[in-house]
């Protein structure tokens, strides 16, 4: 069995995100706040980031900043290194569901339908995107940071100039909310999961689809990511599936739920 630590700094309730590199790891919690470990110091927490008056609904991190947004309709952007609150970015109307960082910008959708783009450093919102017409759940940067996708409970993809706010695609790729995207820019795929239990593929030059994966979990789909030869996907049920277009092996190979691991004794 894994060793499990205790520390005295931790979360009061559901923690809801999470990002890591090679030396921190940060968790948002629906207790409003957010906690900085250190990975090189076996994970112990460093400090506690305190500023929203709501659920941390998502979090992202580079070298310089920490930025987080929150059921409270704002984004926090904080000091990676100090843990000082640097600016409040306000001028979303519904809960911000989504943050990404790419280079100097921050990519933000909310529950207003809107998507946003902001300068992490003055705070300014550059611009908006707007045209779906339900809330949305996920918006992602393509790495040369030229284009941003966005989708959520209007079961529609779009795809937006990043540098104009035109809407270039629009790909009607679901038959419930899209919960989660994610842009393998190398291979130029754009891969989606939904709560109708599919996971797609879609080419992020024309929209067209290249591969459904229908009812691939039993529940909803709540995150799928992609590299240059695997799909990881994590639903509503107790599973992570792969799909590994690099293997001899047909099918879907299934990672249990821990429980299942610790009963049959075996960590893949």
């Amino acid at each position: 069995m894994p060793a499990v630590t205790s520390f005295p700094l931790h979360h009061e309730a559901s923690i809801l995100c999470l990002q890591y590199d090679n030396e921190i790891l940060v968790t948002g919690s629906s207790d409003s706040s957010c906690i900085v470990y250190s990975v090189q110091d076996g994970y112990r927490p460093i400090r506690r980031l305190q500023h929203h008056g709501a659920a941390v609904l998502d979090l992202a991190f580079d070298d310089r900043h920490i930025v987080t947004c929150s059921k409270d309709v704002s984004i926090c952007v904080w000091d990676r290194h100090t843990g000082a609150l640097l600016r409040q970015l306000r001028g979303h109307a519904g809960p911000v569901n989504a943050v990404q960082l790419r280079g100097n910008t921050i990519v933000s959708c909310s529950g207003d339908f809107r998507v946003k783009l902001w300068n992490v450093d003055t705070g300014k919102n550059i611009r908006e995107f707007v045209g779906h017409t339900k809330g949305l759940a996920c918006s992602q940067f393509t790495e040369d940071g030229r284009f941003v996708a966005s989708a959520g409970n209007d079961k529609i993809i779009r795809i937006w100039d990043a540098n104009t706010g035109e809407c270039v695609r629009e790909i009607k790729a679901h038959d419930n909310l899209v919960r989660s995207l994610h842009i393998d820019s190398v291979s130029g795929r754009l891969i989606s999961g939904s709560y109708d239990q599919d996971i797609k593929v879609f080419d992020m030059a024309t929209g067209r689809q290249l591969l459904d994966f229908p009812k691939w979990h039993a529940s909803w789909v709540l995150s799928a990511k992609s590299d240059y030869r695997r799909i990881v996907s994590t639903g509503q049920d107790p599973k992570i599936l792969i799909m590994d277009f690099g293997a001899n092996v047909q099918g879907i190979e299934m990672l249990n739920s821990a429980r299942a691991v610790e009963v049959e004794g075996e960590y893949i």
